[in-house]
């Protein structure tokens, strides 16, 4: 439910309001879907402050409004006039008028450090996956929400790096902003034939490893740029080496730079992998977590796949793992709810290896079907039709069947919605 500003009209002749009527000042109002179209970021990490100027889009309904979490909100301005808000449950309605064009809106804040990967680390990092993008920026957290970035990270300590993209200039889901810092040193690994540049920023005694996993980085970025469709989110990308606490491995899709943990630097797949979310989870986002899928099983083949294509020897390696890894997940892990907005992906068990594993043999039983090249054209025509924007794994499975003349429902049905997990082979 929506608050409508109430208009104070006064009475002249009967019911007829006078012409010079005042009206009353907009209230805070709720409106959730009011999008958020760009997000300009500047933090200061020694006086852990920070202003966000966010241009909302164009409304036909009253109001605003974002998630804040635990921010402490200092000032908001509109064309440098002071706009009324209001905080509620970790929720700042804002007092917008209604528009035909977009809203600039101007908020000082201060914030604090988040652990468990929910904010700003005291180490050095950020991270806001799945939705605690509002403990470090006011923010609309559902996936499906894109918004173009720039980012500014100054106050850094003496003898630090601080990695970052200085823009995101392609509509990106709100967890894919990020920085690191730390000592680094930034590896050049080389350049793609589209001209991206790729590399990877690590410490000093991790350059053996950083090179090692590192060694077909460019090649296989350049296979997907050329195979599935250009890069969009700039002309350099690569890996930044984070310390994430002990136990922690893996990476996170903070495109154009991407975090990898200190401790799966040296994996050829893990970089790969989260280089692949360029096209996947961050090129095209998904539309409800329920499709987390579409985002973990694409990229997981996508990485296996660009593997096997530049490195035949790496690549088979890494099938042989995901093989096993695959006997590993349990019969009732969900892969695919099919359903949207009704399930939170960690409480509801959805973050689990099964979407990887299971998504990723998907498309290789699809491959064993109609051929692997078959599935990079499906890729490359899913990227072309939905790029920018949000999308679902039916509209996987619709585009599956209209490139190749196959139905793959019932393919789907034994991956992605059975309660036991298949052995590998092709579809049926």
């Amino acid at each position: 439910m929506r608050a409508l500003p109430l208009l104070m009209l006064a009475a002249c002749g009967g019911t007829t309001a006078a012409p010079d009527a005042p009206m009353a000042p907009l209230e805070p109002t709720a409106n959730l879907a009011r999008e958020v179209v760009d997000t300009k970021l500047a933090f200061d990490v020694t006086a852990m402050s920070a202003t966000i100027t966010v241009t909302f889009g164009a409304s036909a309904e009253p109001g605003a409004t974002l998630e804040v979490g635990d921010l402490v909100i200092d000032r908001v301005t509109s064309s440098g006039v002071e706009l009324p808000f209001a905080i509620a449950t970790r929720q700042l309605d804002l007092a917008l008028p209604a528009s035909d064009r977009p809203i600039p809106v101007d908020i000082a804040y201060h914030y604090t450090t988040h652990e468990e990967f929910s904010g700003a680390s005291a180490g050095g990092y950020t991270m806001v996956w799945p939705y605690h993008c509002g403990n470090l920026f006011p923010c609309h957290s559902d996936p499906a929400d894109g918004t173009t970035f720039t980012l500014d990270v100054t106050g850094v300590a003496a003898g630090k790096t601080a990695v970052f993209p200085a823009t995101i200039p392609g509509e990106a889901p709100s967890y894919q902003i990020a920085w690191a810092i730390d000592d680094f040193i930034e590896l050049t690994l080389g350049t793609t034939t589209a001209g991206t540049e790729v590399a990877i920023s690590h410490r000093a005694n991790e350059l053996a490893t950083a090179q090692a996993g590192g060694a077909h980085l460019v090649a296989a970025f350049d296979w997907m740029e050329r195979t599935i469709g250009p890069y969009r989110f700039g002309n350099k990308v690569g890996t930044v080496s984070v310390k994430w606490p002990r136990g922690a491995f893996g990476g996170m899709e903070h495109h154009p730079r991407w975090h990898v943990a200190a401790a799966a630097l040296g994996s050829e797949e893990t970089n790969v992998h989260e280089a692949a979310h360029g096209w996947f989870g961050g090129g095209i986002r998904i539309a409800c977590w329920e499709d987390f899928v579409l985002s973990e099983g694409t990229t997981t083949y996508l990485a296996g796949r660009a593997l096997e294509v530049v490195a035949p020897a790496v690549g088979a390696a890494t099938w042989t793992r995901y093989a096993q890894e695959l006997t590993g997940i349990l019969g009732t892990s969900k892969v695919w709810p099919q359903s949207c907005g009704t399930i939170d992906i960690i409480d509801d068990n959805l973050f689990t290896n099964a979407p990887y594993m299971r998504g990723a043999f998907f498309y290789r039983a699809l491959a064993g079907k109609v051929g692997a090249a078959k599935v990079d054209e499906v890729l490359a025509t899913f990227y072309a039709a939905h790029a920018g924007k949000a999308a679902t794994m039916s509209d996987m499975l619709s585009t599956i069947q209209a490139v190749t003349g196959y139905d793959p429902t019932a393919c789907a049905a034994t991956w992605l919605t059975a309660t036991t997990t298949p052995s590998p082979g092709p579809c049926p």
